[in-house]
């Protein structure tokens, strides 16, 4: 008969026998927070720079059969403000500095990815990282967006929803072919960046896929962002179609072909307000502006993409 006693000491040996051995990380990252206040001038000086990381995953289609695809994003906004008991909060800098690189079973590659620019805010979203900057007093959000597909801007987008107001649209085979469209319409804290130094320039609609950008179209109308015409506006993209004639924002074409084939005979419309919209005629995978249909006073170009 085995004793008790011996029976105590063998059972925590088949436990630690039987325990599975831990692995080593594939990645052991950190992320730190920097904080540095001084008092000058009567005012607080307040320097943050916080840091994190995330990882993005999602389903890439583009090339035919889909595979799963994971990033590791880090990101840091590095913040300047002044702060004084009889003034308003003054931002002197707020940049993001951001860097992905592709993770595997084996680890991190190299850096596919690496983003300096003005942003309050940053998320990660499927395919994209995403910039926001909030601006100031009438001035509306504008989201900057980067694709983790090849580590480009793709677009600066305002409007409602999460990260501005986004048209989405995809077809049968052989390949999905995604395609974009999201507009930059003033009034923002980027409007210089985006929209350049000419006052009567007012938005620019971008034409891309998940991987680049294939179109900038800029709209412009006299006087635009001199005064207050662009407060007026609540601003909607949609696709019209011969079977969507009110208009969607996601378009999915039930046809095989490629997508110079199949995205023909669509409408892009941008409703301005009540009263006023443009249509831009979406041919052979190509917006086209000479046909657009305009209000009086309105131009459309094709500007260089960025």
């Amino acid at each position: 008969m085995i004793r008790s006693s011996t029976l105590r000491l063998a059972l925590p040996l088949l436990f630690l026998a039987a325990a599975p051995a831990f692995a080593e990380p594939i990645v052991s990252e950190t992320s730190t927070t920097e904080t540095k206040i001084e008092f000058q001038d009567g005012g607080y000086l307040i320097n943050t720079v916080n840091r994190r990381h995330d990882v993005a995953s999602y389903f890439d289609e583009s090339q035919g059969p889909g595979v799963m695809k994971r990033f590791l994003v880090e990101t840091e906004i590095d913040r300047l403000t002044r702060e004084a008991d009889d003034e308003e909060i003054d931002v002197q800098r707020s940049v993001l500095r951001a860097t992905a690189r592709p993770l595997t079973q084996t680890g991190l590659g190299e850096v596919s990815m690496k983003i300096e620019t003005d942003a309050d805010e940053v998320a990660v979203s499927g395919p994209y990282v995403v910039t926001t900057i909030w601006g100031c007093c009438v001035e509306q959000p504008a989201h900057e967006v980067f694709s983790l597909y090849s580590g480009k801007r793709l677009f600066s987008a305002t409007g409602p929803g999460d990260f501005g107001d986004w048209l989405t649209m995809g077809k049968k085979g052989p390949t999905y072919d995604q395609r974009i469209v999201a507009a930059h319409f003033a009034i923002t804290a980027r409007d210089k960046e985006e929209l350049g130094e000419d006052q009567d320039r007012v938005a620019v609609i971008t034409y891309a896929t998940e991987v680049q950008p294939l179109q900038r179209v800029a709209l412009s109308v006299a006087g635009g962002r001199d005064g207050d015409l662009p407060l007026e506006w609540n601003t909607k993209l949609l696709w019209i179609t011969a079977d969507q004639p009110e208009g969607v924002e996601h378009n999915f074409i039930n046809q095989d072909g490629d997508a110079k084939t199949v995205y023909t005979g669509i409408t892009l419309r941008l409703q301005l307000d009540d009263a006023t919209r443009i249509e831009i005629p979406l041919e052979g995978d190509r917006l086209v502006p000479e046909k657009a249909k305009l209000p009086d006073g309105y131009t459309l170009t094709e500007v260089p993409l960025q």
